[in-house]
């Protein structure tokens, strides 16, 4: 099926671009294995696209005592839903990889096209690896397979399977009152999930040195985090994982702190802070820097790195607050471009004969 209208991307808002998805005439669905919580990438592409949800778990428990029931009773509710559903079209989110094996697994038997969106974990995390060549396998078969960013891209490539870049989306903000804060102070949130990837400790450190500023970090940091949460000084809040307080939080404070250490790393964070209007101290990785290229601070995650990047932030608000507004004016027609492009790519895919992949 072919679009019957080309829209101008600087004009698309998301009504819009589920409009031209809805000239396909496909029943579309998008599947998570997993909460409805962290990153909402994926609910961010499911109301752009103006299809529908869902999220399938038993438990938020990892390791190999879980995976087994997990993934059996994930795996039937994924039928069940499918089948009770019909989706033309089914965008699955991975990891786990089992997802996207499942969905397949039904598609040989009723037609069904399916696009992985392959998040960087996938791809990069260890205890992933072993599911590198499953994930092979699946994306020749998949219309096509999503990733973040262009280095991704380049590495699957190699696989000679359609690959598709699509950062996280713009996000349209609920509306949100303010959180009473510290007044008369600097208030930055380093949003994180208390992975072991993200520097707590050294944000710490940094606090410990600059008392008249406070820092708010989000996510569950007691668990890989334990002494630095206890020994933190009165200017760190651990908030642990918060919902209905999130954007009230980031409308309230005057900046972002969202980092990593792992390379291939697009920070849902880091957009958000893009959408919040917020000034955003992160990583200097490639990806990062190509993407936030105003009014932002890109550092290293070091203690003297991270002390750094604050004292420039908290004395030059304003300059990365006019930076951060213009990169929004730059971003979003950029993405509904990428996002016209993914509706198009689903209506060829629809319109072609089935094609037998190569192993």
């Amino acid at each position: 099926m072919e679009l019957r209208s080309q829209k101008n991307p600087q004009n698309l808002n998301e009504p819009e671009l589920a409009a031209l998805f809805a000239e396909l005439d496909l029943k579309g669905l998008f599947l998570v294995w997993g909460p409805r919580r962290g990153s909402q990438r994926s609910e961010q592409i499911a109301r752009a696209l103006g299809i529908e949800i869902e999220y399938l778990y038993l438990t938020t428990k990892q390791g190999l005592l879980y995976a087994p029931f997990k993934y059996f009773y994930q795996g039937l509710a994924t039928w069940v839903l499918l089948a009770r559903r019909r989706p033309e079209v089914v965008i699955i989110q991975d990891p786990p990889i089992i997802g996207p094996l499942f969905v397949y697994l039904f598609s040989l038997l009723f037609g069904t096209k399916f696009i992985i969106d392959s998040h960087t974990e996938a791809i990069e995390d260890a205890e992933w690896q072993w599911s590198i060549p499953l994930h092979r396998f699946l994306s020749k078969r998949a219309v096509t397979t999503i990733v973040t960013n262009e280095p991704l891209k380049q590495k699957l490539d190699a696989w000679q399977v359609n690959t598709f870049v699509l950062p996280d989306p713009p996000m349209i903000l609920p509306a949100a009152t303010a959180l009473p804060l510290q007044p008369d102070a600097t208030n930055m949130v380093m949003i994180c999930m208390g992975d072991l990837d993200e520097p707590v400790a050294e944000m710490v450190e940094v606090a410990k040195t600059l008392p008249d500023i406070h820092f708010y970090i989000t996510g569950n940091c007691e668990l890989n985090f334990p002494e630095v949460v206890k020994t933190a000084p009165a200017n760190v809040h651990f908030t642990g994982y918060i919902k209905e307080e999130f954007f009230p939080l980031l409308k309230a404070v005057d900046a972002v702190i969202c980092l990593t250490t792992c390379s291939y790393t697009f920070l849902s964070g880091a957009n958000e802070a893009l959408w919040m209007g917020k000034p955003l101290i992160t990583s200097d990785s490639p990806i990062l820097r190509s993407y936030f290229t105003q009014g932002t601070i890109h550092t290293g995650n070091s203690i003297e790195d991270l002390r750094r990047a604050v004292l420039q932030m908290s004395q030059d608000l304003p300059q990365f607050q006019t930076g951060i507004l213009e990169l929004q004016r730059q971003r979003r027609p950029e993405w509904h471009q990428k996002a016209q492009a993914l509706i198009q790519l689903i209506g060829r895919s629809t319109s072609a004969k089935p094609a037998t992949a190569a192993a």
